[in-house]
C-alpha cells in the first residue's frame, strides 16, 4: 500500500517553524546534488516510531519519482530530499507537522500526529522528457518564430505582463480549477511535432504540463522556461503591459 506517496494532491500547510526535519546521512553518495525541481527517483522505507513498517519502495521493487518542490509528497520528504547527492541514503525523522499533521491516514495505519521515520536512497536525478531552457535560449527560440504559449491566468497577466509574442491560455484558473477549453485550443493550434514554448510564473506549471503532453499526447518538441516570467523580468528583460 503506497502510504506516502500515494495522496497526490494531499498537502498539508503547516508551518516550518513548529518543528525542525532530523536527518542522518547513513551511506555518502558520489553522484549531482538534488535540488527544487528535479525530478528525483527513490527507494525508501518508511516505519512509525514504535518500529512497525508501513510502506517500502524496497519491498515492492518499484523505484517512486517524484519533483522536489512540487507540492506532491509530503513536506518531511520536499526538505529531506533536497540536497542529496546520487547515491546518499539518509535516515530522515519526520515531526507531524512536516508529515501528515493531525490526520490518519491509511485506514489508520499512520495514526493522526505521527512522527515518521524513513531510510531514503537517492538513486537517480531523472531528466525530464522536456527541455527545460533559460532566458537567453528563450529569446533565440522567440527570435526564431517559436510560439509561446503563457498559460497563467488574466490578473497574473495583468500584474507582470507578458513576455512578446505570447498566446494567453489559461490552463488552471485562480481557484486550481483546469480551463476545459485548454487543450482542444491548444491541439489545434500546435501539431505533434511543432516546436512550442510554456511559460508560468516559475515553471512549476508548465513542467507538469510539458511532461503531460510529451508523455501523455505524444508532443515531441515541448519547451519549459525553466525559471518562468520572474527571472525573465529579474533581468530586465522587457514585457508587454496589459
Amino acid at each position: 500500500m503506497r502510504v506516502v506517496i500515494g495522496f497526490i494532491g494531499f498537502f498539508l500547510l503547516f508551518s516550518a517553524q513548529a518543528a525542525e526535519l532530523q536527518f542522518n546521512i547513513l551511506q555518502p553518495g558520489k553522484g549531482d546534488s538534488a535540488k527544487e525541481g528535479d525530478r528525483v527517483s527513490v527507494h525508501y522505507t518508511g516505519w512509525l516510531m514504535s518500529g512497525k513498517k508501513f510502506d517500502s519502495s524496497v519491498d515492492r521493487g518499484t523505484p517512486f519519482q517524484f519533483e522536489i518542490g512540487a507540492g506532491r509528497v509530503i513536506k518531511g520528504w520536499e526538505q529531506g530530499v533536497a540536497g542529496m547527492l546520487v547515491g546518499e541514503k539518509r535516515e530522515l525523522i519526520i515531526p507531524p507537522e512536516l508529515g501528515y499533521g493531525s490526520r490518519a491516514v491509511g485506514g489508520g495505519l499512520i495514526p493522526a500526529n505521527s512522527t515518521l521515520r524513513f531510510e531514503v536512497e537517492l538513486l537517480e536525478i531523472v531528466q525530464p522528457p522536456y527541455s527545460n531552457i533559460d532566458n537567453d535560449e528563450l529569446k533565440n527560440m522567440l527570435a526564431a518564430g517559436v510560439p509561446i504559449y503563457d498559460i497563467r491566468t488574466a490578473e497574473e497577466w495583468k500584474e507582470t505582463g507578458v513576455v512578446a509574442p505570447s498566446i494567453k491560455l489559461t490552463l488552471f484558473d485562480a481557484n486550481g480549477r483546469q480551463n476545459p477549453a485548454f487543450l482542444d485550443a491548444f491541439t489545434q493550434e500546435i501539431g505533434k511535432d511543432d516546436p512550442v514554448i510554456l511559460i508560468c510564473r516559475t515553471g512549476n506549471r508548465t513542467g507538469m504540463l510539458a511532461e503531460f503532453l510529451v508523455t501523455k499526447m505524444g508532443y515531441s518538441q515541448v519547451y519549459n522556461v525553466e525559471d518562468g516570467i520572474v527571472k525573465w523580468k529579474e533581468a530586465g528583460n522587457p514585457v508587454d503591459k496589459l
